[in-house]
């Protein structure tokens, strides 16, 4: 389609593509959290793949258990201090009873496959996807007429909806399909079935008793629908209007009873039609995503497709991609959780099994991905976090118990949504050594209550989480070094390998990614325990517990510096770093933690950005590449922000005509992390918040000199209404709103020239050039302009 005759077709936020999908990974995504479409967008042989957070093909006929792992626990402590590492792997891998496991893996449902009668060559072809309303279209024309195809997938009716139409009322004949997708030996039976207007799909895995079903019912205004040998044919309609469920099944054998009650449900809600379903759809989903938004104050040109924009190279940052990507990480987040938070590949794949099961990959993927859900002002989609954590957690008992004998939690590396036994590890990967995972995991829950002042959310769904979590601790913890502290051992920083010297290894100590007091460890525990002793002083709760955890607390070793002057990634004399890894697991605590920061410890934090400067990049991860951007805002350091940008938005070639990225670079390997984690490098670059502090542009690059942001949410009960900034004027303009009465630092290290109140009297104190602290009052705001040196 021509570039002017575009006008008109492009959301207002959203993205426009010129061409259809010609693999999985370029089709359009769209869900409400519990089911996913990917759209690929051919005029007269269309293609939607349908997806459901829950359908996992089960590998095994039951859970696998490790065996008890305690009575070798002193053993492999032993080899492990005398540089056995390996050995202490192997011993603890042969023992647990089974080999590395991966979870079951996540698939697609089945495709519709739509087949239109042709009358005529097409021209003028466009496919979008509005964020807003999560609704994909495909438009096209031909020598009789403009055509539309319409889908959505309802957050308000749980179905997938829809609609063909042509403008000038030509009639529409074609063939409505399914191709079942099912990976060779996966499934116990498949059946497709088609009667009157309806068209069915079941599945029973070859494991278990589970399976799932579908079911399509076709509504046409005039013409007719047959059914014929699994399919249906549609004749002479003048609009088309298809609903569509999906549902896992616990008993396979009952999916005839379950097609029946996805009949009735569709049938309750087909009589509203299309356009009364959309409108009930968005006022769910678009109340969500329209909370924050991010603009490049800037004039862009909108009129683009996708193909053109990742086309285009520019010397600084891609100003209008970084826009549009933003938009679509929210989306992608908000289409993709429901009942779950999104996996490796979202809600959407259009594979059998999937790279690494396409599951919830616990030491740096999920955490990611759900990373903006808090500051991005997204609750409803991270009540799916939530559940799925709450969900897996008792069987973090377990895995305390039968792995080291400890009450508590211990978190595995991977989950399904359906358990979390760890039996992801061997030899070569001795995850099952990592013990830092809960407190990461359930760090979300602590942030959500600084950020909404929920006492009742803390208490009843933060606290106990972390209280088995310092149990597993204090059980966990029985060793100690020279000078009385605690020694995390086993250990494990994911997923590297320590270097060890020449000498060493001569008298037969071993690499491994087997260790001794990861950094990360330390970190968590220590935030841990800081977060419960702060919380409950402040509630009131817990009055025994806090001096143990007082205890435990003084009890947890520093943080060392290497001869490079770099922040250790192990607490250990003999295990000296490897840079080239992508993950940066030591630095968890400048992000997602907060006690390493310029203001409270500033040798550490030299020693931190150190570190990140001698980091290399190993196999260009696209998580490893946000990661990195986000420590690097947390730093304050734009230059690291913009050179992991633009690795993720121009060099590295992550990112799909879909808009969804990869894995790695040239777009290898479907996967959403850096897709979900874009918005949580923006806000942070933008606003740094922790109770009592609210930064401003911490680590713009000089490259976005201009821009506003609108409707984060600050840890410390603030809503930031608007931030608006331009660099070269030396202004900015925050509106922002605290949920209580409180005095809040406002810090600009830019230096503050003036500041001044619009249109309230706020008490102000100028405490130094870069820091003014304001005593705002409960929901109220306060807008401020202020001046740069």
């Amino acid at each position: 389609m021509q570039k002017e005759m575009r006008l008109g077709y492009m959301p207002k936020r959203g993205l426009m593509s010129g061409q259809s999908a010609s693999c999985w990974q370029e089709a359009l995504v769209t869900g409400n959290g519990k089911t996913g479409a990917l759209v690929y967008g051919d005029p007269l042989k269309e293609t939607i793949i349908l997806n459901h957070e829950k359908l996992y093909e089960p590998f095994h006929d039951e859970v696998v258990q490790n065996n008890d792992l305690s009575p070798y626990l002193g053993e492999i402590r032993t080899l492990m201090k005398n540089g056995r590492f390996r050995d202490a792997a192997e011993l603890f891998s042969d023992k647990s009873g089974h080999p590395l496991l991966f979870t079951d893996a996540f698939h697609p449902a089945y495709a519709l496959k739509f087949q239109m009668e042709s009358t005529g060559p097409v021209y003028d072809y466009l496919r979008t996807v509005d964020f807003e309303t999560g609704e994909v279209k495909v438009h096209w024309k031909d020598a009789a007429d403009e055509y539309i195809r319409k889908l959505f997938i309802s957050r308000a009716d749980n179905v997938i909806v829809l609609q063909m139409t042509a403008k000038q009322g030509t009639v529409i004949n074609g063939e409505l399909a399914i191709d079942d997708f099912v990976h060779e030996g996966s499934a116990e039976r498949c059946e497709i079935g088609s009667e009157n207007n309806t068209l069915s799909f079941s599945c029973a895995y070859a494991k278990t008793s589970k399976g799932y079903t579908g079911l399509s019912v076709v509504h046409t205004n005039c013409g007719s629908v047959t059914a014929e040998k699994e399919k249906l044919v549609i004749t002479d309609a003048k609009e088309v209007l298809i609903l569509t469920k999906i549902a896992p099944l616990e008993n396979k054998r009952a999916a005839y009873d379950k097609q029946n009650k996805l009949y009735e449900d569709i049938l309750s809600v087909i009589h509203h039609g299309y356009p009364a379903l959309l409108k009930r759809h968005v006022n769910v989903h678009g109340s969500i995503f329209n909370r924050v938004s991010f603009t490049i104050n800037e004039e862009l040109d909108e009129n683009v497709t996708t193909e053109e924009l990742l086309a285009k190279k520019t010397s600084g940052v891609n100003k209008q991609l970084l826009q549009k990507m933003f938009d679509m990480g929210r989306y992608v987040f908000l289409c993709a959780s429901g009942d779950y938070p999104p996996n490796l590949v979202g809600l959407w794949t259009g594979e059998w099994r999937p790279a690494w099961s396409g599951d919830f990959t616990t030491d740096a993927n999920v955490n990611l991905a759900v990373s903006g859900g808090g500051i991005g002002n997204m609750p409803e989609a991270m009540e799916g976090y939530f559940r799925l954590i709450e969900k897996i957690a008792p069987d973090w008992k377990i895995n305390a118990k039968t792995m080291y004998g400890c009450r508590g939690f211990l978190a595995g590396c991977r989950t399904d949504g359906n358990h979390n036994i760890h039996t992801h590890f061997n030899v070569d990967w001795p995850l099952g050594f990592w013990t830092a995972g809960a407190q990461w995991l359930v760090l979300p829950f602590y942030e959500w209550y600084q950020i909404s002042g929920d006492t009742k959310f803390f208490l009843e769904r933060t606290l106990p989480l972390m209280k088995e979590i310092a149990l597993f601790y204090e059980d966990f913890l029985t060793e100690y070094d020279e000078n009385g502290k605690a020694m995390f051992i086993p250990s494990y920083s994911p997923e590297n390998t320590p270097a060890i010297r020449e000498d060493l290894l001569d008298r037969g100590w071993q690499p491994s990614q087997a260790t001794i007091n990861a950094t990360m460890d330390i970190a968590v525990a220590k935030e841990l325990y800081t977060y419960l002793i702060a919380a409950c002083e402040e509630l009131g709760v817990e009055q025994d517990n806090i001096p143990k955890w007082k205890e435990m607390l003084e009890k947890l070793p520093g943080y060392q510096i290497n001869d490079d002057g770099a922040l250790k990634e192990w607490v250990h004399k003999d295990l000296d770093d490897n840079y080239d890894h992508r993950h940066i697991s030591h630095l968890y605590p400048v992000w997602p933690g907060h006690e390493i920061t310029p203001d409270a410890n500033r040798d550490l934090f030299q020693a931190a950005v150190t570190a990140l400067w001698k980091k290399g990049r190993e196999n260009y991860s696209a998580h490893g590449v946000m990661h990195s951007g986000i420590v690097g805002a947390r730093m304050k350091k734009p230059e690291v922000v913009l050179e992991n940008m633009r690795l993720l938005l121009e060099e590295g070639d992550y990112i799909y005509s879909s808009l969804v990225t990869s894995h790695n670079p040239s777009r290898e390997i479907y996967n959403v992390d850096a897709s979900c984690s874009l918005p949580t490098l923006v806000m942070e670059m933008t606003a740094y918040t922790y109770p009592g502090v609210l930064e401003l542009l911490p680590a713009v690059p000089a490259e976005l000199s201009k821009g506003t942001i609108k409707g984060m949410l600050g840890r410390g009960q603030l809503l930031l209404e608007e931030l608006t900034w331009d660099l070269a004027a030396k202004k900015i303009s925050v509106t922002v709103t605290s949920r209580k009465d409180q005095v809040v630092d406002i810090i600009v290290r830019q230096g503050i020239e003036e500041i001044e109140a619009v249109k309230t009297s706020v008490a102000m104190e100028r405490k130094n050039r870069t820091t003014v602290a304001l005593a705002l009052k409960k929901n109220v705001p306060s807008t401020f302009e202020i001046i740069l040196e």
